[in-house]
């Protein structure tokens, strides 16, 4: 890339000291001045030697005087000659001087290209963390380039280690079910009393066992689907009442208590099925990992063009080291594997997923006693 810019640089500076020469030479040609001779007042001292000019056309003006063109006398050639080796002299000056400074400049001006490419070789699918200097580039374009490739970074990086934790978790869970089952047919096959019994207790075990792998396996399908899905308007308050309906059994059998407060009924544009399934992940969520004679409160609110649902218990919460992690795919705490045994961990993360694809957000929050969830929707117009 050197090479070319210093060729580029030399070649403007040859046209252009090219031109400044023709420029010149036409400009001495032109401007040299026109000699006018009377054919009778031509006079010869004896002491001194007269170049006669040479007369190329000679013409007789009104006065009687002859005009010639002097272009041809012998010391304007000579000057005009001198002017021309002059010009060449500048011109190979010009080149030598252009292409050092051309070679300098251009070593000087992609330095920093060089630093980059030093640093970018450096960086590989096992160290992401490496970053581009900033503070040593002059401030110009170059800088804001690499600065964008530094964001960039850290966004492969974070979702390098996303799929890292993903394939982690996604093993252990998987893991967890087979074993089960491999366990338990170990222990029948050693058995040798085993009786019809038994293996209808291992059958049961393998049917609930396959379901809940069975049940993991659509949930990551739900997540895999990119594909926008039909909508139309939904009543907000109508949708949350049907949710609570459906989980009141569960609540009651975790001795949860579940309130609801709909400020106002507000209309959304969306898939009624999938809205549903978010809230209803959310409710199940805080009902699940609630303390007993806990209390679920889930209030409805319509502000500045935003559908504002928020899922609140009164549950220990989520730790803030987990906080950024929650919505990953099988991510789950220990304490959550502890009080949600037949959990997936995939329930935010498709919770999120739904709202995403209705232009929503999903953030956690904490309020006082309370801990959970806001879902932010847009509202019709």
């Amino acid at each position: 890339m050197a090479g070319t810019i210093v060729l580029w640089n030399l070649g403007l500076i040859i046209l252009t000291g090219v031109f400044l020469m023709v420029s010149l030479n036409i400009f001495v040609q032109i401007m040299l001045p026109a000699v006018h001779v009377k054919p009778n007042d031509i006079l010869l001292p004896q002491d001194q030697e007269v170049i006669v000019p040479t007369i190329e056309v000679n013409q007789v003006n009104e006065e009687g005087m002859l005009i010639s063109d002097v272009s041809f006398s012998s010391e304007l050639i000579a000057f005009k000659g001198q002017v021309l080796l002059f010009s060449l002299i500048c011109l190979i000056i010009m080149i030598i001087l252009g292409g050092i400074g051309a070679y300098y400049l251009s070593k000087r001006s992609l330095w920093p290209v060089r630093l980059l490419s030093e640093r970018l070789m450096k960086i590989n699918a096992n160290d992401l963390s490496v970053q581009l200097p900033v503070k040593e580039l002059p401030n110009d374009e170059l800088k804001e380039l690499t600065e964008s490739f530094n964001t960039m970074l850290k966004k492969i990086e974070h979702a390098f280690q996303q799929q890292e934790r993903f394939m982690a978790n996604a093993a252990h869970e998987f893991r967890t079910p087979l074993t089960i089952l491999k366990t338990n047919l170990d222990v029948l096959r050693s058995d040798p009393s085993a009786t019809m019994e038994d293996y209808q207790q291992l059958s049961d075990i393998f049917e609930k066992t396959l379901k809940r792998m069975n049940h993991m396996i659509n949930e990551l399908l739900v997540l895999t689907k990119n594909n926008d899905p039909d909508k139309d308007v939904i009543e907000v308050g109508s949708l949350i009442r049907k949710v609570v309906s459906e989980l009141n059994d569960l609540a009651s059998t975790q001795t949860i208590a579940i309130e609801i407060h709909i400020h106002l009924d507000v209309e959304i544009y969306g898939n009624d099925i999938l809205i549903q399934r978010a809230i209803s992940n959310l409710v199940e969520n805080a009902i699940m990992y609630n303390k007993p004679q806990g209390k679920v409160i889930i209030t409805c609110t319509s502000q500045e063009g935003e559908c504002f649902v928020s899922i609140m218990d009164t549950g220990d919460g989520i730790d803030e080291k987990h906080i950024p992690f929650i919505f990953e795919p099988f991510y789950r705490t220990s304490e959550g594997r502890t009080k949600n045994k037949a959990g997936t961990g995939l329930g935010l993360s498709i919770a999120l997923s739904i709202i995403k694809k209705h232009e929503g957000t999903i953030e956690y929050s904490r309020e006082q006693t309370m801990k959970g969830f806001i879902v932010r929707l847009p509202v019709i117009d």
